[in-house]
């Protein structure tokens, strides 16, 4: 700047220099003549002066343009250094020293600082300075208030302010040494204050419009930088937090999984020393169990860097009346206490802390059976290490673990039956039984013409029952079934439920098919008389499957002795229900069920038994729909209602997925036609979309296609797809998400969490919704500290600027959570189950 000044200096003596000079040489050649000069002569001075003068005048035009050119030189030359070296530096510290130090290097100013803003605050601090300024952060004036000084009076109004003479501005304040002049721009990030950039100079009007400007440039590549360094910030912050919510998620199932593995209490103990030791700071960990009925104390863990307690030392409950521990206990609330704490208890002698004095204290209270209490305590003796409130937090779910593996200990036989039993009938469980067939076996070996016969049973119709009456009248049905099966047996024989509305029978000590079959009998006939509820009255069927291993068996084991039962069943099933089978070779279920199936699904779609059942998606600021989610049906005209996981799988392994993936999206298009011109509002319907179909090269193609014929606009129509779908053909699956979102298809990643969860993914892929697996959702705890995962989910989507739907919503405590978590949408049987179209054309209305 200073040498611009130069120039302009130089520029105005020549021109004076060449004004008086032509002008005297005009004179001293008329002074030479010695006579008076002639009119002709008197005209050709006054044209050679009038040309010196343009000639001069030009030349001051030249070497102006000539400043200004330098001048812009200057500062594009500023601006692309800002631009190209802001981006190598990694921390706000260094770039605003950075941005100080380049301001008052290129434009010649003698003071420049920069002050970042804390709007909750109203504050300003000063992080960087170049001049008279550049003194440490006490010295000086280093932090500001809004509106206070010029800097303040720039923050407040998020505008610039040009003061030519600071001694007449009322707003002025003296800093390190006194300035003249002063220019203050915000540096602003689309209306939100990041920073002021001030510049200072000794003498008066010194700034101009020209530096503001300048300044202004400076600022809005700053603030760029700014934002971007922050969104980094936070998405490293989001990846922690992530990767943070997977380390306790796995420390957690491993405590989990130690309460029903752990043999060993020491072993145990240690176990969960170490898991927790993985989270937080615990080498001093100590449990310690309090028998209310014994009244006795004792620490069956404890690990310590300075004391030691054997576990088999007991201590009477007076200790429990002064000791942090006995705190605990009794007021059974969590302690978290520092050093300044425990003194004060100390002081007033209502606690004491036995042995060495420790920095930070946390003890958390738990209860495992009717009569045991425990409190879990970890301690720091380094004044550099304190517990905080996620510590606590962290330890009260461990506590939960703990207790849990103690009342396994002490209600083993409890947790054994209902391990090996089945919760509703109370018969033996999968478990159970196929331990009761190995020891059969095990017993034919010893005992060769002994019979091992298994028959399989299931009920028909049973989902009738559910679906009219309800699952507890079901519940109720199963109970009297097991009953009524239970009298048709032997005392030596087992009746075991496998689940749902299956039933097993162990037969041992048969000696004839004949004893077999009378069984089968039995079972059938008692089935066929109704069975009374409390208030229903209710007729079933079973179909059964019946194989048995006698000395003529060639060698087989418990698995497939089962198997064969299980084909024999399902032969009943096709032969008209009701009946019995016996397993013969020539029953080859698999080829049998997979070729049936097969031909019964093509069926399925040439006569349009699929149907769509519609479930609502909420948005859960506005309680508007904004949209449905189609599930698949199939209305077999045979079976009844089939659920999509009893031929989804299979469909996928015979590769028909393709033809049933576009016979729903036609259906689904179909569908919104017939319902856009009815509702005034815009939504969608979303369509599940398997990896086999989205990974075709013409899918999207077809898609598309498929709008156009229909006439219906794309952003009705939404694809949801798997992990898996976006993994297994990476390249295919962005041309096709990409040729969706262009035509205005919106693309929804489903049952995120339960699959590869990779950021990495997230970033390469471009879509538009996050979709939370329910299994997180049936899993929220009361408190939203208490749910990182979700959290963490939704943070992350937020990042990335992805639209969050949770699925699964079923309480009011799930749906509040969410919305105070930030989800943008929920579905669930909270909101409403899926339902037929007629159904959802008057819930859109």
């Amino acid at each position: 700047m200073m040498q611009g000044r130069r120039f302009t200096i130089a520029a105005e003596l020549c021109y004076n220099f060449i004004k008086v000079n032509g002008y005297s040489a005009s004179m001293t050649s008329i002074q030479d003549g010695n006579s008076a000069p002639t009119a002709t002569e008197a005209e050709k001075v006054q044209q050679l002066q009038a040309d010196n003068l343009q000639l001069s005048q030009q030349r001051l035009v030249l070497l102006q343009q000539n400043l200004a050119l330098q001048r812009e030189t200057t500062i594009l030359h500023l601006i692309n250094k800002l631009a190209l070296q802001l981006n190598e530096l990694m921390t706000e510290a260094e770039i605003y020293r950075f941005v100080a130090q380049q301001i008052a290097a290129a434009l010649g100013f003698e003071d420049c600082a920069i002050f970042s803003c804390n709007e909750q605050q109203q504050t300003l601090q000063r992080v960087a300075a170049v001049g008279s300024r550049d003194v440490p952060e006490h010295q000086g004036i280093g932090q500001l208030k809004y509106g206070q000084g010029i800097v303040g009076l720039c923050a407040s109004t998020k505008a610039p302010v040009l003061v030519a003479d600071t001694r007449h501005s009322p707003h002025y304040l003296l800093d390190v040494s006194e300035r003249l002049s002063e220019l203050a721009v915000p540096v602003l990030d689309q209306g939100q204050l990041l920073a002021v950039i001030d510049c200072e100079q000794w003498e008066a009007r010194f700034f101009d419009e020209h530096h503001q400007q300048i300044l202004q440039h400076v600022a809005s590549i700053l603030s760029s930088r700014l934002r971007k360094l922050q969104d980094l910030a936070q998405l490293e912050q989001s990846i922690k937090k992530l990767e943070y919510a997977e380390l306790v998620q796995k420390a957690l199932f491993n405590i989990a999984s130690l309460s029903y593995d752990a043999t060993n209490f020491h072993a145990f103990y240690q176990q969960i020393h170490h898991n927790v030791n993985s989270l937080i700071y615990a080498p001093n960990f100590y449990i310690a169990l309090y028998d209310d009925q014994e009244e006795i104390l004792h620490f069956p863990y404890f690990a310590d860097t300075t004391e030691h307690i054997s576990p088999e030392t007991i201590y009477p409950k007076e200790i429990l009346s002064n000791s942090l521990t006995g705190y605990v206990f009794r007021s059974d609330k969590p302690l978290l206490a520092d050093r300044l704490l425990l003194e004060e208890f100390d002081r007033t002698k209502e606690i004491t802390a036995y042995g060495s004095p420790p920095e930070s204290w946390l003890g958390v209270p738990f209860r495992s059976g009717d009569a045991v209490r425990g409190v879990v305590v970890v301690q720091s003796y380094e004044a550099s290490v304190a517990y905080d409130q996620k510590d606590l937090e962290l330890l009260t779910f461990v506590s939960h673990h703990i207790s849990s593996a103690l009342e396994r200990v002490f209600v083993q036989q409890r947790l054994l039956h209902q391990a090996l039993h089945d919760a509703l009938t109370n018969l033996p469980n999968r478990i159970l039984f196929i331990d009761r067939v190995n020891h059969a076996f095990k017993r034919r070996k010893r005992f060769p013409d002994k019979v091992v016969a298994v028959m399989y049973l299931d009920l028909d119709r049973f989902k009738m029952v559910n679906d009219t009456l309800g699952h507890q009248v079901g519940d109720e049905f199963l109970i009297a079934v097991g009953n009524a099966l239970k009298s048709c047996l032997r005392q030596n024989d087992t009746l075991a439920r496998l689940g749902g509305d299956e039933f097993a029978v162990l037969l041992e000590d048969v000696k004839t098919l004949a004893d077999i079959t009378e069984v089968a009998d039995r079972i059938a006939e008692k089935l066929q008389i109704p069975l009374q509820l409390k208030q229903h009255r209710l007729q079933t069927s079973t179909s059964i499957g019946i194989a048995f291993a006698d000395c003529l068996t060639e060698d087989i084991d418990t698995d497939e002795l089962i198997r064969q039962a299980d084909i024999a069943m399902y032969q009943a099933k096709q032969d008209g229900r009701g009946i019995w089978r016996l397993f013969c070779t020539e029953m080859d279920l698999e080829t049998t069920k997979n070729y049936q199936l097969e031909q019964e699904v093509k069926t399925a779609l040439q006569q349009q038994q699929f149907i769509l059942h519609y479930q609502p998606i909420i948005d859960l600021a506005t309680e508007n729909t904004a949209g449905f989610e189609a599930l698949i049906r199939w209305q077999h005209p045979s079976r009844g209602f089939i659920a999509p996981n009893d031929f989804i799988p299979l469909a996928e392994e015979l590769g028909l997925m393709s033809q049933i993936d576009l016979y729903v999206v036609r259906t689904a298009v179909e569908q919104i036609q017939r319902w856009r011109f009815d509702y005034a509002t815009e939504f969608y319907v979303s369509v599940n979309i398997s990896g086999r179909s989205f990974s075709e090269i013409d899918f999207a193609d077809k898609v598309l296609e498929l709008l156009r014929t229909l006439g219906v606009p794309a952003s009705y129509l939404a694809i949801e797809i798997t992990e898996r779908a976006l993994i297994d053909k990476i390249g295919q699956a962005k041309i096709s998400i990409n040729n969706l979102r262009d035509a205005g298809v919106k693309v929804l990643l489903d049952d995120f969490g339960t699959g590869y969860s990779s950021l990495s993914y997230l970033h390469e892929f471009q879509l538009d919704v996050l979709k939370i697996d329910r299994t997180f959702i049936a899993g929220i705890r009361p408190r939203i500290q208490e749910n990182p995962v979700v959290n963490t989910i939704i943070t992350l989507a937020k990042t990335l600027h992805l639209k969050v739907i949770a699925e699964g919503i079923e309480t009011s405590l799930q749906r509040k959570l969410l919305t105070e978590l930030g989800c943008d949408a929920g579905q669930g049987y909270w909101f409403a189950k899926p339902m037929p179209a007629r159904e959802a054309v008057e819930w859109l209305k």
